[in-house]
């Protein structure tokens, strides 16, 4: 998802400021953004660190004078287990990252943005939310507490000309779900091609969505199209669950 979306900005001629832990992983997104024609800064970041994200903020504004939107999209899922089985050191690893990360981002990127007279932020989250599967739970909550963030976050913003809003990415074809599909298949003794277009059939849509797709919801809601629209949740899912 991060690689669409910054390729997606960087497309429309938005200069892209790429952020990750493996700088191997930035470089090659990196390459394809500069083939979209605009120059990315890379920094390696580790979100569960305060003092990492203030530097991040602090190179894009030295970089770019000023920030004009955020979007976290990192996550943390975690080992899966019964809540009654889970392992609390667990959970706290997860928060880190799904909700410490994000605060630590947004105390540090905030102040940028309304220098900037205001802007947009899109906390990237899942449909866990809304389905609550078994053997989730660390990752459900950290991510209702997520949508929590982002509702509050607009009220206490909006005043800023800082918009704030979400998606709920159900079954996005990408890494996590092509693992998912090999194990499912090997278990039930049919191709991966097969379990995805299984998967992808019980869509309305009929195809799980591409993170390309998935997207443009971001682009839409930095963009000045979405200017009215702050403290939401767009449902991103090609119909997987109806709100």
């Amino acid at each position: 998802m991060g690689r669409s979306i910054a390729l997606g900005f960087a497309r429309r001629g938005v200069d892209v400021v790429l952020a990750a832990r493996q700088p191997g992983r930035l470089e090659a997104v990196a390459d394809e953004v500069r083939q979209a024609g605009r120059e990315p800064l890379v920094v390696p970041t580790d979100i569960t660190d305060r003092a990492s994200c203030a530097a991040l903020v602090e190179a894009a504004v030295e970089r770019f004078g000023g920030v004009d939107f955020l979007v976290q999209n990192a996550h943390h899922e975690g080992d899966w287990a019964p809540i009654v089985d889970a392992d609390p050191e667990s959970w706290r690893a997860i928060f880190d990252v799904n909700l410490y990360g994000t605060l630590y981002l947004v105390q540090a990127a905030l102040p940028a943005i309304r220098a900037r007279g205001g802007g947009a932020v899109v906390l990237v989250n899942s449909g866990a939310v809304l389905s609550n599967p078994p053997n989730l739970g660390a990752y459900t909550a950290s991510k209702a507490a997520l949508a929590a963030v982002a509702r509050t976050l607009a009220v206490e913003a909006g005043p800023w000309g800082i918009r704030v809003n979400g998606v709920f990415l159900g079954g996005v074809l990408g890494d996590n779900i092509l693992h998912a599909a090999e194990h499912q298949s090997a278990a039930e003794g049919i191709t991966v091609d097969e379990w995805l277009d299984r998967r992808g059939a019980t869509l309305p849509l009929r195809h799980l969505p591409t993170p390309d797709e998935c997207a443009g919801a971001v682009l839409f809601l930095c963009s000045d199209l979405a200017a009215a629209v702050t403290g939401q949740h767009l449902s991103v899912n090609g119909g997987q669950w109806t709100t």
